[in-house]
């Protein structure tokens, strides 16, 4: 008799307290809090001359009423909106929609209203997929992100399959499957699920992640989609290096990095010679062999460098000179050449301001993901934020002829409509890793 009372006032307090907490992920961490803070409390009780009984009531009571600390738990562990972060990225897109407009104007010397840009096409669908963005990033930012780590493995099957199946039936454009860029810029997040997943297995939990790494990369290079894979594999090797430091496979970190250098440099062999011997001996396709070689040598390709000296003489002219974008000039320069054309039209003062205030965005961004204290939270931001930057960084890199030019986009400020949902699909997860740190402390 005495052990059932005894059991029934702790169970009661706790069962009453979990009923105030809406979150039920969070629910049985905060009771096995509470009853430790109980049997801690108890203990002391006991130690001060009370009887076990007498301890036990006495802790429980002490916890105060179990709905006003229960609603106080809920308070604390629950889902919020970082602000912060929503009015960053709503700052950066209102900005990318502005420079959109700055660009569209030089292409109509009669000048256009807003209402007319609107209506008119270029900048009306820019801003209408903004706001989807948006909404999408809103709609993503609510769910929770753990799902990811919870079906890591069946969310990486799925999106590979749907990479393979995407080489099988997409239909061709310029002589790659359509959509293959689109699907492989989601691969980061379920990445880091799959690492996550792998912790714990030591030298073979990172052998294995590096496996899983290759599948997305044999499926992009055997396309010869240089760019995407190098991006892929570079944010890649951020999260495995990320993870070791981590000591997510181990305590021996400089043990463990040489060994994934040792299986990077295998990998890669193995990778070069398959290519190799699938491409008849060449490695690369003949386009990326030419844009390598027109990086190194500007004056044996002038087709590859003159569209991009065109653009930054254009907008060097088109204020002062009343020179005018063509409609096919206009298309390239909202995509592709952003950058340099600012650079012309506004100045370098103003193009630098520009670079400066965009690198303060990112640099604000991996301050938030710094903050992050749970471990997967911590993965998944920094893989989504680090593949964003790096788009920006190539972007801008690839407009002055730093790299040699390939697939790139400006996230938030160039134009291209699935890129632009990417990007939004993107901090969506990082406002919902944001938004749940609260409730993953526990």
């Amino acid at each position: 008799m005495f052990l059932e009372v005894y059991v029934m006032e702790r169970y009661e307090f706790l069962t009453i307290l979990a009923e105030q907490i809406r979150i039920r992920r969070v629910r049985s961490a905060v009771v096995e809090e509470i009853e430790n803070h109980i049997e801690d409390q108890k203990t002391a009780f006991m130690a001060e001359g009370m009887t076990e009984r007498e301890a036990e009531e006495a802790a429980v009571l002490e916890m105060g009423d179990p709905v006003e600390t229960g609603a106080a738990l809920d308070r604390i562990h629950r889902p919020k909106m970082e602000w912060s972060v929503l009015v960053g990225v709503l700052f950066i897109s209102f900005l990318g929609l502005i420079l959109q407009y700055v660009v569209y104007m030089t292409a109509h010397p009669s000048g256009l209203s807003w209402a007319e840009a609107f209506t008119d096409g270029g900048i009306g669908k820019h801003l209408l997929l903004m706001l989807a963005g948006i909404l999408l990033m809103l709609l993503i930012c609510w769910v929770d992100y753990t799902i990811i780590n919870k079906y890591a493995v069946t969310l990486w099957i799925l999106i590979n399959a749907l990479l393979v199946l995407c080489t099988v039936k997409g239909m061709p454009v310029n002589g790659r499957p359509q959509y293959l860029v689109q699907l492989s810029c989601l691969v980061i997040p379920f990445y880091a699920g799959i690492l996550y997943h792998f912790r714990g297995q030591g030298g073979k939990g990172m052998a294995k992640s590096i496996g899983c790494l290759c599948i997305p990369f044999a499926i992009l290079i055997s396309h010869y989609m240089l760019s995407s894979t190098i991006i892929i594999g570079i944010v890649g090797l951020i999260l495995i290096h990320a993870a070791i430091y981590k000591k997510w496979f181990g305590e021996k970190r400089k043990a463990l990095y040489i060994k994934l250098w040792c299986l990077l440099i295998l990998a890669a062999a193995v990778f070069l010679g398959i290519l190799i011997a699938a491409s008849g001996g060449r490695g690369l396709a003949e386009y990326q062999v030419e844009r390598i070689d027109a990086w190194l040598h500007p004056e044996k390709y002038e087709a590859y460098t003159f569209f991009a000296e065109e653009v930054a003489e254009t907008a060097r002219h088109a204020r002062e000179d009343s020179v005018f974008l063509t409609i096919n000039m206009l298309d390239a320069v909202k995509n592709s050449y952003l950058w340099v054309f600012l650079f012309g039209y506004l100045g370098t003062g103003k193009g630098i301001a520009l670079t400066v205030l965009v690198v303060c965005f990112w640099a604000f961004l991996f301050y938030m993901v710094k903050r992050q204290k749970n471990q997967f939270g911590y993965m998944v931001s920094l893989g989504c934020v680090a593949f964003l930057s790096i788009q920006t960084v190539i972007y801008i890199a690839m407009n002055f002829s730093a790299i040699p030019f390939g697939t790139a986009y400006m996230p938030f400020i160039s134009g291209g409509g699935s890129f632009l949902l990417i990007s939004y699909f993107y901090m969506g997860i990082l406002l919902s890793v944001c938004n749940n740190s609260r409730v993953a402390e526990i």
